[in-house]
């Protein structure tokens, strides 16, 4: 994940930033942060008091508002590619980098004949992207929502 930010933001001539040096600034968010939930828990984990959301009209849009405060920040993943987007500046998150999980689930017994090819490319652009690097000395992952009324972390 990259923090994106405004170009007058005091900390976007940095090379990379610590999740942790955001806790000053406004996390700007496409939506109800409570719908968000890798946003959600992002702010939770490392301090982020000041959020404020926006209405979703696309990414453009949203990354021109960023752009337009100086205390703001957004996060978005590293390799995602950003409409130019004047005054605004990408700065990698490093010392935890943060990562976005994603899953593939499927059916057992789902004989449709295209699931092992789609599974295949899945798990081969993983391995072209890295996706499946994650090393928790480097790297931070939300923990698993907990799930009923027990304590603890449940299945995603």
């Amino acid at each position: 994940m990259d923090a994106v930010l405004s170009a007058d933001h005091p900390l976007a001539a940095e090379t990379g930033l610590r999740p942790d040096q955001l806790r000053d600034s406004v996390l700007w968010a496409p939506g109800a942060l409570d719908r968000l939930d890798f946003l959600h828990r992002f702010a939770d984990r490392f301090g982020i008091r000041q959020t404020a959301t926006s209405v979703n009209l696309g990414l453009a849009h949203f990354l021109a508002e960023v752009a337009q405060e100086p205390r703001r920040f957004s996060l978005l993943p590293a390799d995602v590619p950003r409409p130019e987007v004047p005054g605004l500046r990408s700065v990698p998150l490093v010392d935890p980098t943060p990562l976005y999980a994603w899953s593939l689930l499927r059916r057992t017994g789902n004989g449709h004949p295209g699931l092992n090819d789609l599974a295949a490319a899945c798990a081969e652009e993983a391995g072209r992207s890295r996706w499946l690097e994650y090393d928790p000395a480097h790297d931070w992952l939300p923990e698993p929502p907990a799930s009923g009324p027990g304590p603890g972390p449940g299945p995603e």
